[in-house]
């Protein structure tokens, strides 16, 4: 033990006799005395106090700012008092102070950041949708500091009343740009105006009917689009497509006429008996026709997918009070409906037109 004892406590040791016992108690007081444990208890509990603080109010500024994001990615509007909500509820204690929110949003209803520099700022937005949201200390009691345990009883340090401990979180959000597992099947710009009103503001659930391009039958689509306003993508077989919008160009389509493959008969019957969104890519321009066709993709967009009709084998599936037309040159048709919803945040923020189908991401 005398081996682990600091030099200058060794001379107080050896009063004690030849034995070690009461050693301790010695090394104990004399610790006390040089406040060497205050100062020990000050680092462990008192910092600890301060990174505990500063992870809950990053949790909560984190939750806050995807809140609001939400909101904003939504045709509801931006509601900025989502954060106060969703901080509060990610604090130990349930209160913290939202002491900033900012950001830009296309629709509106966030103040501008400014220049925004110190304890508490976020870092410059790389994207056009954002918002910043700021927290900071607040106790039950009302109190900006958060108060210290042993800290203000070493020595020259009875005048600190604790500290005020700043989080910020800047939470993105804009149409995706990628899609990893698209039912493999494309609408048209058309088809969704058509189905929602248009751009500012559409209306989504309402439901349509949608026949398919390359059939000579098949209406056009106030005239924007071949006659058709939907079409199959080339898939592989597996009746799914990765879509990239990053990447220009045209995407290469297929013809499987009233004919589908086992794959889209499975993903047709599985979509309209779930009633769950699929991620579809919209296209604005056609070249070719049939096997050849070619889409040029603009955007992606949620449909839910409630029936169809004249795809061989599949037994029709025809909403109440749908139809499609009968004959061996009318076209396939799908039933549905556009919606709001968002992506995995796996996909990246594009910056093309938003068609409700949103991805939200946290900065950084």
């Amino acid at each position: 033990m005398r081996n682990l004892v600091p030099s200058f406590i060794r001379p107080m040791l050896r009063m004690v006799g030849p034995d070690d016992r009461g050693a301790v108690g010695v090394l104990v007081g004399v610790l006390f005395a040089t406040g060497v444990v205050l100062g020990m208890a000050a680092l462990t509990v008192d910092a600890g106090s301060l990174y505990v603080e500063r992870a809950e109010l990053q949790n909560g500024a984190d939750a806050g700012a995807l809140a609001v994001a939400k909101s904003c990615a939504s045709s509801s509007g931006c509601l900025p008092v989502n954060a106060a909500t969703y901080a509060n509820q990610n604090s130990k204690d349930g209160t913290s102070t939202v002491s900033s929110v900012c950001g830009n949003a296309a629709s509106g209803g966030l103040p501008s950041c400014g220049s925004a520099t110190g304890k508490g700022a976020c870092p410059t937005a790389k994207t056009p949708n954002y918002v910043n949201v700021s927290t900071a200390t607040r106790t039950t009691g009302g109190s900006s500091l958060l108060p210290p345990v042993f800290a203000r009883a070493l020595a020259g340090n009875g005048g600190y009343q604790g500290t005020a401990v700043h989080a910020c979180a800047q939470a993105a959000w804009g149409p995706p740009a990628q899609s990893s597992n698209s039912l493999a099947m494309t609408l048209s710009l058309c088809a969704w105006t058509q189905a929602t009103g248009g751009m500012t503001p559409p209306t989504f659930g309402t439901d349509v009917r949608i026949f398919v391009r390359d059939t000579p039958s098949a209406p056009k689509c106030d005239g924007s689009s071949p006659p058709g306003e939907f079409g199959w993508l080339a898939d592989g077989g597996s009746c799914s497509a990765s879509i990239d919008l990053t990447q220009s160009g045209y995407v290469a389509g297929s013809d499987p006429g009233k004919n589908i493959s086992k794959p889209c008969q499975d993903a047709l019957t599985s979509y309209v008996a779930s009633k769950s969104p699929i991620f579809i890519p919209i296209f604005d321009t056609t070249t070719g026709s049939g096997s050849g066709a070619q889409y040029h993709l603009v955007g992606l967009a949620a449909f839910v997918l409630t029936g169809y009709a004249n795809m061989n084998p599949l037994k029709d599936a025809v909403p109440s009070g749908m139809s499609c037309p009968k004959g061996s040159t009318t076209p396939s048709c799908i039933f549905g409906h556009f919606t709001q919803a968002l992506m995995p945040v796996s996909s990246t923020i594009g910056t093309g037109p938003s068609f409700g189908l949103a991805v939200i991401k946290l900065a950084g």
